[in-house]
């Protein structure tokens, strides 16, 4: 499912909810993965919107991740998105643990 659609469907969660969950989440990911979506996005100035593009690219196939950097990501922002429902996006989401 697309994030927009699931955005959509679930008013509650909202786009820039999921960014600051993102953005306080990324030093939890691999070096190698965010400084490849830096070269793919040049243009993105916010590392965040630069994942949740690249989560959609992986949607629609349309991705040039390796398979490993693409099931990163897929799980990266799936994990945000669990904080985000979980604890409403108000609680630190540097605990992993709490998930």
């Amino acid at each position: 499912m697309k994030l927009k659609e699931l955005l959509y469907k679930t008013p509650e969660m909202t786009e820039e909810k999921l960014l600051k969950i993102i953005d306080e989440t990324l030093p939890m990911m691999r070096n190698s993965t965010k400084n490849r979506i830096r070269q793919l996005h040049k243009g993105e100035y916010n590392l965040a919107k630069a994942f949740l593009d690249e989560y959609d690219l992986i949607q629609d196939k349309k991705s040039h991740l390796t398979k490993s950097q693409r099931d990163q990501i897929v799980g990266f922002v799936g994990l945000c998105m669990i904080k985000m429902t979980k604890d409403d996006g108000t609680r630190g989401s540097n605990n992993v643990d709490s998930i």
